[in-house]
């Protein structure tokens, strides 16, 4: 029998960082009508742990999908000859400027 890989996938990463900023609120929100220094100080802190965990699934996310632009539009490159490979930076080159 094959073992499961233990990993979780991007949804499930996602899933639990925003469970853990949503555990983190509402503790932050019960510290302040309990009056809980202490649980107010956790549950601040939780919810900025569940953000940042967020926040760089996301930018790993965008990472990865500009990683497989950069590779498709080399492998374009790559077909064409040199004269209209410099004609296409050239025109990207110009497309980028105000």
């Amino acid at each position: 029998m094959s073992q499961p890989d233990p990993a979780l996938d991007r949804d499930d990463q996602e899933t639990v960082a925003l469970a853990i900023s949503a555990g983190g609120a509402g503790a932050l929100v019960l510290g302040l009508i309990v009056g809980s220094r202490l649980l107010r100080i956790v549950g601040l802190g939780a919810a900025a742990a569940g953000g940042v965990l967020y926040a760089r699934l996301k930018l790993a996310e965008r990472s990865e999908k500009i990683k497989a632009a950069e590779d498709d539009v080399r492998e374009a490159l790559e077909d064409l000859d040199p004269v209209a490979r410099a004609q296409v930076l050239a025109d990207a080159a110009k497309s980028q400027l105000p």
